[in-house]
Formats: C-alpha cells, structure tokens, sequence
C-alpha cells in the first residue's frame, strides 16, 4: 500500500501509521501465538516473567498493564500449556509467585524470536540508527504518556 491508495489523511497520521506499523511488525508473533491458541497479552506476560520473575499475580499486573481479573484467566491459560506455575509466596502466604517453568522459558524464548524476525523484516528498509532512532522516539511518547496517567 501506498501514499495513491489510502487517503491522505491517513498517510499523514502518525497514529493510523505507527497503528499499521505495530500490526504488521507482529505479524510473525501473532501467528505463532495464536498456533498456541494464545494472544500477544500472554506474550507480555511471559516477557514480564522472564525478566522479573518470580513476581506476584498483582505486581504482573502492574508491569504488563493489564487488568487484574483478566490477568488471572491467562494465567490459568498458561498453567494449562505448562507455561507458568504458581507457588505461595514464603514471604507471605497469601499471595502466589508466578514463573515461567523450563517449557515457559523456551516457549518464551521461541516467541521472542518471532517478535524479532517479524520487527526485523518489517525495518529492515531502516539502517541500524534510524531504528535506533525511531525507537527512541517512540519510546519518548510511551514515557511521557506514561507520566501524564500518573
């Protein structure tokens, strides 16, 4: 698709275009998850437990951003694919910890690498500073939006 075949309107929108960008760069993810019968909001999760696990079921929710009732249904979806476990906190006995188990971690690190493949061949017309670049813009806009919610 081109600047000829949408309107103009949104050939110069920065949100209709980093929306089509961010659909098309997990692509390659988004199949792979759904393979699983599983969704990108799992792969936050997995994320968030490979670099902060072990983690309560509250402090997940905070880091990925998503609500608290629906975080406990993909956790059970990913108990149920052997993805995570939950265990009781020594700390305190009334919460659980959430890891990924070793089947989790490889899962985790499978789907990483789509992410990466599909990020990749979409900018890859991008030398190495210009996505480095766009990146940190984009990372600018999701900071400071960040700080206005708080």
């Amino acid at each position: 698709m081109n600047e000829q075949q949408i309107p103009k309107f949104q050939w110069g929108s920065l949100s209709y275009l980093s929306s089509r960008v961010g659909r098309l760069g997990t692509l390659k993810l988004t199949e792979m998850m759904e393979s699983e019968a599983l969704t990108r909001n799992h792969f936050m999760i997995v994320c968030a437990l490979q670099e902060f696990a072990p983690m309560s079921q509250n402090d997940l929710s905070l880091r990925t951003d998503l609500n608290r009732g629906h975080l406990v249904a993909y956790l059970d979806e990913l108990a149920q694919h052997g993805i995570v476990e939950r265990s009781v906190d020594p700390g305190d006995r009334r919460r659980n910890l959430i890891t990924l188990t070793e089947s989790g971690q490889k899962f985790t690190a499978k789907a990483m690498s789509a992410a990466r493949d599909s990020e990749m061949e979409l900018f890859g017309v991008l030398n190495v500073a210009q996505r480095e670049q766009l990146r940190e813009l984009l990372q600018l806009v999701v900071a400071q939006e960040d700080e206005s919610a708080q």
